[in-house]
């Protein structure tokens, strides 16, 4: 009796192995179909920090909320292969001076050395000798403001116009002022609206008034395809951050960007579209509760 139980049960639990298999496999289908939304942190910027916004005050920032992974407003040629590209002499010459890199660069490149496994990596579109670009479209900006602030104060603008302008100016002082100070000031959730209240003017206002002023004229092509440019930059930025967040799951990932970028992906990432892909924290809620992962 019991050799014949033994002979009847022995296919059965031949199968059992495959049959768990199977099952684990499919567990694992159904979790690679259904991933766990990242946890993403928007650090704005300014690029050239101040007193309060420093190499030790990012590091600091980045070091708390310890990332998996951290998205840069920078391209490929500066950064591959999950690390930035080491340029010999680098750090000496920006201790002397010389080489003035963006404060997130120094400070990601000391957390990385210290954090070997976290990968980096660039969002940004490449924009050929970018010093030089970024350094023109300075000095243009200026002559422009200084230009459309003389149209101002020499009463050529109507009584709306002149309202409008003044309420510009205003938000964008106040904006200037922001970037004076620490970080989690200038990663206020409040501050969003401003940033979008700016942008809109700029895209229609202001380009109203330099294509319509005389004195303005000679800004209006460049003014335009800056504005332009503004828009293809943002959807390629936004392109290469959605590939990311579609490639990982489960992960922490701290995206660093100018203080100007950070609402337009702050309003991307929060579309209903992407809630299966990532869940926005705020800078001083990561700070304070760093994220940790859901097991």
């Amino acid at each position: 009796m019991n050799l014949k139980l033994h002979m009847v049960y022995k296919p059965y639990f031949k199968l059992c192995p495959g049959w768990l298999l199977l099952s684990c496999l499919l567990l694992t289908s159904v979790l690679q179909a259904e991933p766990s939304p990242n946890r993403v942190i928007i650090i704005g910027t300014k690029h050239n920090g101040n007193k309060m916004l420093t190499v030790k005050s990012m590091y600091n920032a980045i070091k708390r909320i310890n990332p998996d992974l951290i998205l840069m407003e920078l391209d490929s040629t500066i950064i591959s292969n999950c690390s930035i590209n080491k340029v010999w002499g680098a750090q000496t010459a920006e201790w002397l001076g010389i080489w003035k890199n963006p404060i997130e660069y120094r400070a990601v490149r000391k957390y990385q050395k210290k954090n070997k496994q976290v990968c980096i990596s660039p969002f940004d579109v490449y924009i050929p000798n970018r010093k030089t670009y970024i350094a023109y479209n300075r000095a243009m900006e200026k002559s422009h403001q200084e230009t459309l602030s003389n149209v101002y104060q020499q009463g050529l603008l109507n009584s709306p116009e002149s309202d409008e302008y003044e309420k510009y100016t205003e938000i964008n002082t106040a904006f200037l002022q922001i970037l004076d100070s620490s970080l989690l000031q200038m990663n206020r959730a409040s501050l969003t609206d401003t940033i979008e209240n700016i942008l809109y003017k700029e895209k229609h206002f202001i380009r109203r008034l330099t294509l319509q002023f005389p004195a303005l004229q000679p800004y209006g092509n460049w003014y335009n395809s800056q504005l332009d440019f503004w828009d293809e930059r943002s959807a390629a930025i936004n392109k290469k951050i959605w590939d990311q967040l579609n490639a990982n799951s489960n992960k922490t990932i701290v995206i660093i960007t100018g203080l100007l970028h950070k609402a337009e992906i702050e309003n991307f990432l929060q579309k209903k579209e992407m809630a299966s892909l990532c869940k926005l924290i705020t800078l001083e809620s990561a700070l304070i509760n760093p994220p940790v992962p859901d097991f």
